[in-house]
């Protein structure tokens, strides 16, 4: 299993100096042959493959006018003719499936806010590092060691690492590992149905409720008032600079406190279950819609659901994904009467069954139901096997994730 590591590095003025070296040799080499590519496809000549663009950058460094590309990580010049290889790639797939063309993947702009190179790892000469001693450093290509902040343990063998630089300044490094075994938590023996909303951003069958925290919502006016200082600052100026970084500033503050939110809850679900059942959201049909777009984008779905999937993968957890069109917030957890009047009405927040006469906390209930679809869909899987049961002492047991 691979799994990547996201450390703060602090460069020295001239290790600084080289890392935006890399990022513009990185970007010259990638415009260069972008460049041919689109003359080529425009004249109707063969492509320039991937070997080929390879084998001529070899060349171009030799060629008067361009030592300077041997100054770069020559690894990180090959990455970018692989990015660009597979971006044509995704380009031409989309036109075989009869799409419109999407048009040519698009230069990299030297005042792009996020600038980045990856290196790769040999395993005969191991150019990326990290300091054993203290964890205070990484050994990078062509940088040589930069200081670093390692928060955790590096597990495995190091395959590759990128180098990147975010909005506010700072700098990154992604280290890429393999041959990492995560160790599987201990079995409760509970399965638990989970119903993601915007007010309350999951409730659990056991009722159970983890709130929205709304981070952007909350930082609206500040960001809002950053963005208009920022557009009155005369292009160019200093001053313009100075403000563009304090609204990134704003922005990456808002992201992480929404990121670690979200870990927050995943991880605690992770924890006291073994069986996690919840809907396939439509998050890219509801952000097509003006009005939810903002508070889909506000409240993350896509995020809660992507941490679920792979945190149950490395704690030997199960993750199961009901049909989106399953109507969980509709049907009587109780005897199963179909209620048409709670489709569509999140403002409901209660409502009473006409067949039994149930009175049911509409989230509750539609978690109820996640979870009742969910067993149903892992019968097939297992045949008498154990039950999940959503008490404490119920026996526990892997299961095959199911779509």
């Amino acid at each position: 299993m691979e799994k990547r590591y996201n450390f703060r590095i602090y460069p020295t003025k001239e290790q600084e100096a080289r890392i935006q070296r890399n990022f513009g040799c990185c970007r010259f080499v990638y415009n260069r042959y972008l460049a041919k590519r689109i003359e080529a496809y425009k004249n109707g000549q063969g492509i320039l493959g991937l070997n080929e663009a390879c084998r001529d950058l070899t060349t171009l460094k030799k060629t008067e006018g361009h030592e300077w590309l041997q100054e770069a990580d020559d690894n990180s010049l090959r990455n970018s003719i692989r990015e660009l290889d597979l971006a044509y790639k995704a380009f031409f797939r989309k036109i075989k499936k009869g799409e419109a063309a999407p048009g040519h993947p698009k230069f990299k702009c030297k005042r792009a806010p996020r600038q980045s190179y990856k290196s790769k790892n040999s395993r005969v000469r191991r150019s990326i590092e990290i300091d054993g001693i203290g964890g205070k450093s990484i050994k990078l290509p062509k940088l040589g060691l930069v200081a670093c902040r390692v928060s955790r343990q590096v597990e495995g063998r190091i395959l590759s690492a990128t180098v990147f630089q975010t909005p506010v300044g700072k700098y990154y490094v992604s280290v890429n590992c393999t041959g990492y075994e995560p160790q599987p938590l201990p079995k409760t023996g509970a399965a638990v149905g989970v119903h993601t909303g915007i007010r309350v951003l999951a409730t659990t069958s056991d009722g159970k409720r983890f709130g929205n925290l709304r981070i952007l919502e909350r930082s609206g006016k500040k960001i809002a008032r950053l963005q208009r200082r920022v557009s009155r600052r005369s292009k160019g100026g200093k001053n313009r600079e100075k403000a563009r970084v304090r609204l990134a500033r704003a922005y990456e503050r808002a992201v992480n406190q929404k990121a670690d939110a979200l870990h927050k809850i995943t991880t605690q679900i992770v924890n006291e279950y073994d069986l996690i059942c919840v809907r396939e959201g439509r998050v890219g049909e509801i952000m097509k819609n003006p009005f939810f777009a903002k508070y889909m984008a506000d409240a993350g779905w896509g995020g809660f659901v992507r941490q679920l999937g792979y945190k149950c993968g490395w704690y030997g957890k199960d993750l199961v994904k009901i049909s989106n069109w399953h109507p969980s917030a509709q049907l009587c957890c109780s005897c199963g009467h179909q209620n048409p009047e709670a489709k569509g009405n999140p403002s409901k927040r209660e409502w009473s069954c006409a067949n039994c006469g149930a009175r049911h906390n509409r989230a509750v209930n539609a978690a109820k139901n996640i979870l009742a679809e969910g067993m149903k869909q892992l019968e097939p899987v297992r045949p008498g096997g154990p039950e999940f049961t959503p008490s404490e002492n119920a026996p526990g047991g892997l299961i095959r994730s199911v779509r």
